[in-house]
């Protein structure tokens, strides 16, 4: 057998060339953006903003019932209401972790719990029929000062938020400084609050329906993620009974939206766990298209409808490169079932185009600006004239606005990464 020497001029060329050819294969990112390794890799931010925000299930709720005379149409004796059929629905649903029910006094401050079973005998039997006056922000502040957000407590408020100050000292004046009280509370308060509309029929004294559809409202407070669990399963029971107006929210922070991907056109992803996408060819088609799916359940739902998603929807390339949307679809599904956990799924899919790429690899940068202040669902229960009428919400926008005062909006939604090359 014989033994060959190789030269060392030979050895250095391979070397070199065996360098170059590893370097080509290795170098997705040839536009060195700072969101991706070389290899194409994405970084993960080391100060936590690629943390992703998920609803959770709280440890406990503590539900609030107001107890006033706007509200006696709901409570009407011995009659049947969509708000009795809802909030007991409500109520049974989570029950596994609400023990009961508190009735809110007179003065907004705490009242008698009540057992499940005894609110329900209560409420059908119109025990909760009062004369007395709705005082908003003292409901608010007796409700935030009584929770323990350590200890994964959600509060839920049930209540028509007519804000009727009678018997106070100014009742106008208050009035005119009522979404600065509530700013006020929610401001110390320091966490999310959600606000879900419903409808129900409302009766006189003789239990003649005087409207289909008076509103009444679900307003969630506790930390974000307990919040938005809650959020989802009382929408999707209102809903599911044909009741639900919309949701708004505030306080909340969900750092970038989560997301996966279909299977590309005209190009392969990296890996299942990067958002790269190698081997483009634009000898054979100019187009690259990547198809997004953008998990929306996380957010309040007006997201879901296309008009809407599309305006929140914020897309640009970042080296020259033309990009387009083509279509959306949408999977939304609420489930719920006494032995299967509240899930919903919402899911758009978005085709990303890219073409004319102007360099051998591209970055795409997306987001999404929620709707927070878009409240078209809420506007024909607004600007009521009079505190009497049953059709609309008295004051309402009064409490919409101090809702997004006060420190407490929703933090914008951070920005996500797609790498597309050429080469592989």
């Amino acid at each position: 057998m014989n033994n060959k020497t190789v030269s060392f001029p030979l050895l250095v060329s391979v070397i070199v060339l065996g360098g170059i050819l590893s370097s080509c294969c290795t170098n997705i990112n040839t536009v060195g953006d700072q969101h991706f390794e070389k290899d194409g890799t994405l970084i993960v931010d080391s100060q936590g903003d690629s943390v992703r925000f998920s609803p959770q299930v709280p440890n406990k709720i503590k539900f609030y019932v107001e107890v006033s005379g706007s509200m006696n149409g709901f409570f009407r004796a011995n009659a049947p209401t969509q708000f009795k059929a809802d909030v007991w629905r409500v109520l049974t649903y989570f029950s596994p972790i609400a023990n009961n029910v508190t009735i809110l006094t007179n003065d907004g401050s705490m009242g008698q719990s009540v057992p499940l079973q005894n609110f329900q005998t209560q409420m059908n039997t119109g025990a909760f029929v009062s004369s007395a006056s709705t005082k908003v922000p003292l409901m608010i502040h007796s409700i935030t000062q009584n929770l323990n957000l350590n200890k994964g407590e959600v509060a839920v408020l049930i209540s028509d938020l007519k804000y009727s100050p009678v018997g106070a000292a100014a009742p106008h004046v208050l009035l005119t400084q009522y979404s600065t009280d509530i700013s006020e509370i929610l401001g110390k308060f320091g966490k999310a609050v959600s606000l879900v509309g419903a409808t129900s029929d409302y009766l006189d004294k003789g239990g003649n329906v005087l409207t289909k559809k008076s509103p009444y409202y679900f307003l969630i407070l506790g930390n974000p993620q307990e919040v938005a669990y809650i959020r989802n399963g009382i929408s999707t029971l209102l809903e599911n009974n044909g009741s639900f107006i919309d949701n708004i929210e505030s306080g909340f922070n969900f750092g970038a939206p989560t997301y996966s991907f279909g299977i590309p056109d005209n190009c392969y992803q990296m890996n299942d766990e990067d958002p790269t996408f190698v081997d483009f060819d634009p000898g054979s088609s100019d187009t690259c298209i990547v198809k997004l799916n953008v998990n929306l359940e996380n957010y309040r739902w007006a997201v879901t409808q296309e008009d809407v998603f599309k305006e929140a929807f914020k897309y640009k390339t970042l080296y020259g490169s033309n990009v387009s949307i083509g279509t959306i679809g949408f999977d939304v599904q609420n489930i719920t079932g006494e032995e299967k956990q509240l899930e919903r799924k919402a899911i758009a899919t978005v085709e990303l185009k890219v073409y004319d790429m102007a360099m051998e690899s591209e970055v795409i940068e997306w987001s999404l600006q929620l709707p927070d202040l878009d409240i078209t669902k809420f506007s024909p229960y607004l600007n009521a004239k009079d505190e009497n009428d049953v059709t609309k919400s008295y004051s309402l926008e009064d409490f919409i606005k101090g809702m997004f005062y006060g420190g407490v909006i929703n933090k914008p939604l951070k920005s996500n990464y797609i790498l597309i090359s050429q080469n592989s």
